[in-house]
Parts: C-alpha cells; structure tokens; sequence
C-alpha cells in the first residue's frame, strides 16, 4: 500500500483521529491483548516533547511508559504505508520478532504518528518498599544500549546514570584535535561509545539462539524492503540472585506478551534483559547514497545500507 489510506476513527485521548490500514493494526495489537481503548488517558498536550528523532519529531509515552507514541515524518510514512501488510504478517508469524511493535498508524491535526512498544520500559523502583533495607543500591547495575554494530554504537544509561549525547560534530574543530579540549560530558559519552562496542550480555544457550534466529530473520525482513540505520537496543540489569522478589516486583506489567524480559543467572546476580530493533523505517533514498559515497574513507561509518547485515555481527 503506497497511497495515503484511511480508515474508522480511533479514540486516542478523548480524541477521535483517522487511522491508517487499521485492519492489519488490530491484528497486532489483539495478539499483544491490547483493547481500542489502550490509549484512552494518553494526554498530548503533557505528553507530546520534541526531539523524538534526528528531526526533532514529537515523541511522547504512555504513563506507564510501556508505549511511545512518536510523529512520523514523511520519509517514515512513505515507508510505512508500503509495508503495513507485509510488517504485521511478519510479526505474526510463529517463529516470532525483534521488531518493534507497532500498534496503531493515525493522523491528527495535519501530523501522522505511530504508536509502538517499548522496548526498553523502565524499572519501576516505586514497588520497592524501602530501597535502603534492601542492603544493595537497586539502581546502580541498570544499563541501556543502542546498537548498530558500526561506530554509532553507544551507551544511553550506564550503571543507572544518563549518558548525554556530545557529538563531534565537524563544525566543533576543538574537538578534532585530540581529547584535550573535551568536556569532562564528551569524554563519558565517547567511552561509552567504546563500551558499547565491546560490552556482553549475560543470556541463556537458549535465549542467545532465540535472540539470533529472530533478529536474521528481521533483518532479511528489512534488506527485502530496502530499509536501513536500525538499531538494537538493549536494557540490561544485574540484581542479586538472593533478590528475585525485588526483581519481580520492579519489572511486574512489563512484559512482552511473555516473551520478554529475558532472564539468567550467574552463581550471584540475575541479569534481566529487553532486546528489540527500533528506527528501521529509513529508506535506502539518493540523499543516503550520496553519504555513503562521503564517508567511504571512514572506517566503522555508520551509515548502514540495506544489503549490510552489521547488526547480525552483535549476535557472534
């Protein structure tokens, strides 16, 4: 479907807005059990923030964080109307899917936006009674990952601290001339640009060939569409093995219809883990070639065409 398509209204916050090929939509979102009314308290006004994306589109969650809701541009919309069908058989197929999951395509007030799960949903500290007692600092082993196994790789949270974006931009000529200039917010984002390359989750036998099938299999998915610059992103948090109660509490309604969080053990921590692919609605467009050709000369670029399969290299 490439034409702009719309369908019955959909209630998104007491709103009434058209929707898009919605027919394959509800498909997704009864196998995920998620009612028409899944969005019935979501505010825009409170909710909605800039910076969602490189252009700086609208994104806003849910109040239980477990869904985004983010403006899509017209480059994402082109790609999404032409694989809305193609995109919900796949994430119904048995063998299962990294892929974000999209949950509804709607227009309002002259903007288009997707409503997607989150894949890195939050630990919801507030179930724990009393974090002093519990003899360990909850917060300190959480960590969050975006991938895309090139040079774009980076830490977003490490050891439960925010890690802001600095980029060297080519601009900041500063920052070309060693590391002497940085600030001391560029240097712990560079190093966890390097963490992120090397970094290595604790998974079982089981979930690592689950994890690997999966994600081969989308992204064949995405090189069969043309679609390219996604990411792998990872929550990853460590909890005393002796803890699995508090484990259970803060991550209680987060799951992924079951399927996730992935857990396993060491003889002392339980690690908890979410995986997903986010970002793949950019198109292999002349714009993209013509920076590829630019960056030829650059090692671990991080323009990822569509035929390159670097995120399958995390997986080895």
């Amino acid at each position: 479907m490439t034409e702009r398509e719309t369908s019955a209204g959909f209630h998104v916050g007491g709103e009434t807005v058209q929707t898009y090929n919605d027919e394959h939509y509800k498909k997704l979102r009864e196998r995920w059990g998620l009612g028409d009314d899944f969005l019935a308290t979501f505010d825009f006004t409170k909710n909605m923030k800039g910076g969602g994306g490189k252009g700086g589109d609208l994104m806003g969650f849910t109040t239980d964080k477990l869904f985004i809701v983010k403006e899509v541009n017209p480059g994402d919309q082109k790609s999404l109307l032409k694989i809305t069908e193609d995109y919900a058989q796949h994430l119904l197929d048995p063998h299962g899917s990294l892929l974000a999951r999209f949950f509804l395509h709607f227009s309002r007030k002259g903007k288009d936006f997707l409503v997607m799960n989150n894949w890195m949903p939050p630990p919801r500290y507030d179930a724990v009674d009393s974090m002093e007692e519990l003899g360990f600092d909850l917060k300190t082993n959480y960590n969050r990952f975006d991938l895309k196994g090139c040079a774009d790789d980076k830490t977003l949270v490490a050891l439960g601290e925010p890690v802001h974006a600095v980029h060297k931009r080519i601009f900041n000529v500063g920052m070309w001339c060693g590391d002497a200039l940085w600030t001391p917010e560029r240097k712990r984002y560079f190093e966890g640009k390097k963490h992120a390359r090397e970094v290595k989750f604790h998974v079982s036998q089981a979930t690592h060939d689950e994890i690997s099938k999966q994600t081969k299999r989308d992204v064949a998915f995405l090189q069969k569409w043309g679609l390219m610059d996604y990411s792998l992103v990872v929550s990853y948090h460590g909890v005393p093995r002796t803890h699995l109660d508090v484990a259970r509490s803060v991550y209680a309604g987060t799951s992924d219809g079951g399927a996730q969080p992935y857990l396993a053990a060491s003889k002392d921590t339980l690690y908890i883990s979410y995986v997903g692919i986010i970002d793949f609605l950019q198109d292999w467009t002349c714009a993209k070639k013509v920076a590829m050709c630019v960056k030829c000369c650059e090692r671990n670029k991080a323009t990822i065409p569509p035929v390159c399969s670097s995120v399958l290299s995390l997986m080895n």
